[in-house]
């Protein structure tokens, strides 16, 4: 059951940047068996994150956090994720195979007065649980029993996914993903363009482009090239909205 409350609509549209993934044919790691989602998860170090600070309408409005840890187990992915202006905070947690396969995630969404938490398990093909919204004067408990096709990833997945992708224009991956926060599936590509030097408050970065379509909304990511590769620009398609990297703080801090 999608999360329809119309007070929380709104912010959907901007926190969707945040989240993307699946069936990709990335031609920089792994053997062909594998899957893309075990190629992605090879090639990531075993623990990362990036922090870009949140640009609205050319105005400082919160941030994103998004990073990983691997484990012999399989990968942790979250997500933090703030905009003061609309009065929300997500958090998000997904706990993954060592393939990036689904086996359950934790989502809370605070906006005003109001939040919400999903929890889910995956088994058997299917996503099962429960989205539990909580006003000041009303609970909705709605149970989940939605079809995951084989092969689906987490979205969140899309933004990681460019920092392993070969920079060669052209270079392009091919996925299905899962967004939790509208229970919403999508068939995705991410294809590498050159990016130019993008100015952010962390400095001056020559970039790739990774194009991510087919989702609401599209998204661009900039990634520094060469060595230590970082994601230092994230743009949402036809909006005036943008992630920007951020200064990395000092020793000690």
């Amino acid at each position: 059951m999608i999360f329809r409350s119309n007070r929380f609509l709104p912010i959907r549209t901007a926190l969707a940047v945040m989240l993307a993934i699946p069936a990709l044919s990335v031609a920089t790691v792994a053997p062909a068996q594998d899957t893309i989602g075990a190629q992605t998860a090879a090639a990531l170090p075993e623990r990362g994150e990036f922090f870009l600070g949140l640009v609205n309408a050319g105005e400082r409005d919160g941030f994103m956090r998004l990073g990983w840890i691997k484990s012999a187990e399989g990968v942790m992915l979250y997500d933090r994720t703030m905009m003061p202006s609309a009065q929300v905070y997500e958090t998000l947690v997904f706990n993954l195979t060592p393939d990036l396969a689904f086996e359950s995630l934790h989502l809370e969404f605070h906006r005003g007065t109001a939040y919400m938490n999903l929890d889910l398990e995956f088994a058997d093909g299917r996503a099962t649980g429960s989205r539990v919204i909580r006003r000041l004067e009303s609970v909705e408990d709605n149970p989940v029993d939605v079809e995951v096709p084989a092969g689906t990833l987490p979205r969140p997945v899309a933004f990681i996914m460019p920092l392993v992708m070969a920079e060669e224009e052209g270079t392009e991956a091919a996925f299905h993903w899962y967004g939790p926060l509208g229970n919403a599936f999508a068939d995705v590509t991410i294809t590498a363009r050159p990016g130019g030097v993008i100015e952010t408050p962390a400095g001056s970065f020559d970039t790739t482009r990774y194009e991510i379509r087919g989702g609401t909304p599209d998204n661009d990511v900039y990634v520094s090239r060469g060595e230590d590769r970082r994601v230092v620009r994230i743009d949402v398609v036809g909006q005036d909205m943008q992630f920007l990297a951020l200064p990395e703080p000092d020793a000690g801090e």
